[in-house]
């Protein structure tokens, strides 16, 4: 055989190595382009089969101002099939969600969705008791006045790109507006507000008797591990568990962004995790946390002969009168408690009344007496910032001031994705509903002094129950 000379060699070594980094490169490209392409997917899918929006408005406005990636993504509707396909430049990265009635839409991550019962058939919303400014049920502690001016402003201006606002007090709709395309039948996407949601169905299982907050997780991956092994619900709730998780959404190979928009599992992710600390030494907010604690829960009501979304329905939906909600599944049929909620401004706002009133709704209690309390409190290691599943308003150690200046202490909020509020003040018997997109700037800070104009136009509501 011929020998190769040495510039031959080197010739065919260099080959070798450009192949290998077109390779790389690709499958590093690939995954990459399939979060976006995830997300893309994702997100259109249930603005558009779920929210009812116009697809147009949706495609111009709910991917603008985002990675130059996701504008790169191209999507195909399919109106009769109710999926949307979702695909990178050159090929690189494919996603396709599927919209079911019921269950809002899924990622058809791993190549299949896992077949859920049929939904129960939504019932009316029922009625909503309101308290207008000319009416004989107007609350003469509220200022109308006050309040006309402020909504108005927010959407006249609308920098912070509100959708829906909704105030209630004393259980009464004093003020309610809606921008332009979104209506109050309208579903709402939650984000992370979402986790409050997995909260009070956990809180709404444990008075039944399924679980016990203090207990250990049943997590199956868990058993041959004295340290997970110990991780109590409590630990979960309060985002102390001590188990590692990347929650960077700037990192489209973070965990968080796997989990979301890649995984059929979600709730394995953060089951496959090591503990890098010990349970309620260090609080850290994740995502993975709350999707693993809907799987769990899934499990347990599962091996007791419950099927999940009948038990929300039946426990807490539909007794508040809510029973619209949609909470959205992985491909293996557990919730996406983290994320995928969708509820109108008004169901919002009737899970936030069911906390105002610890957990009593027209005299039967959904949830533990003294659940409302449980979830403000502070988790030990949050430096006052978070409750279980729940943020707080609190000022922390070392000037740390509290997320809504001039506003008590005593509020505490279910918040997601740029600018999702529920605003729960029990000092003023206040819940306030915010959506919107407020994107290129912190959503908090943005929405903060619109949240406290509103606290300032109602008074002490103290001894005026009808």
């Amino acid at each position: 055989m011929t020998k190769l000379k040495i510039s031959q060699l080197a010739l065919l070594s260099a080959g070798a190595a450009a192949a290998a980094a077109v390779v790389f490169f690709g499958v590093k490209a690939d995954r990459l382009a399939r979060i976006g392409a995830g997300y893309k997917a994702k997100i259109a899918c249930s603005e558009i089969f779920l929210a009812g929006r116009d697809r147009r408005s949706v495609l111009q406005t709910d991917f603008a101002g985002m990675d130059p990636m996701i504008e790169k993504i191209t999507v195909h509707i399919d109106a009769d099939r109710k999926t949307v396909r979702a695909a990178g430049p050159f090929g690189f990265g494919r996603a396709l969600a599927v919209y079911r009635d019921g269950y809002g839409c899924t990622l058809a991550n791993a190549g299949r969705i896992l077949a859920l019962p049929a939904p129960s058939p939504a019932a009316a919303d029922h009625p909503w008791r309101e308290a207008p400014p000319i009416s004989g049920s107007a609350l003469a502690y509220v200022d109308y006045g006050a309040l006309d001016f402020v909504l108005t402003t927010a959407f006249e201006e609308n920098d912070a790109n509100n959708r829906a606002i909704i105030i209630v007090v004393d259980g009464k709709i004093v003020d309610e507006r809606y921008a332009d395309g979104f209506s109050k039948e309208m579903p709402l996407l939650s984000w992370s507000a979402a986790k409050s949601v997995t909260a009070t169905l956990i809180g709404a299982a444990a008075l039944q008797g399924y679980l016990d907050i203090d207990d250990p997780a049943p997590v199956p991956e868990w058993q041959t591990d004295a340290n997970l092994a110990r991780i109590t619900w409590n630990d979960l709730l309060h985002m102390q568990s001590g188990l590692a998780f990347e929650e960077a959404y700037d990192n489209p190979r973070s965990d968080v962004n796997k989990m979301l928009f890649e995984a059929a599992d979600a709730g394995a992710i953060a089951a496959k995790k090591n503990a890098d600390h010990r349970p309620g030494e260090v609080w850290y907010y994740s995502s993975g946390t709350t999707n693993l604690i809907s799987r769990t829960l899934r499990r347990v009501l599962t091996e007791a002969g419950v099927d999940f979304g009948q038990f929300a329905n039946d426990a807490v939906f539909g007794p508040i009168g809510a029973e619209r909600i949609v909470m959205e599944p992985d491909a293996s049929g557990t919730f996406i408690g983290s994320s995928f909620v969708y509820a109108t401004a008004r169901d919002w706002a009737r899970l936030g009344q069911l906390y105002l009133q610890d957990g009593l709704w027209d005299g039967v209690r959904l949830l533990p007496e003294g659940w409302a309390a449980y979830v403000a409190a502070p988790a030990t290691a949050s430096d006052g910032q978070y409750g279980a599943h729940f943020w707080l308003n609190r000022d922390g150690a070392d000037g740390r001031l509290r997320f809504i200046p001039g506003v008590p202490d005593d509020v505490y909020y279910m918040a997601g994705h740029e600018g999702q509020y529920v605003f729960i003040i029990p000092s003023k018997r206040i819940v306030i509903v915010r959506t919107g997109m407020t994107r290129g700037q912190r959503a908090l800070p943005a929405v903060a002094p619109l949240i406290k104009a509103i606290y300032d136009a109602i008074g002490d509501p103290a001894g005026q129950l009808d």
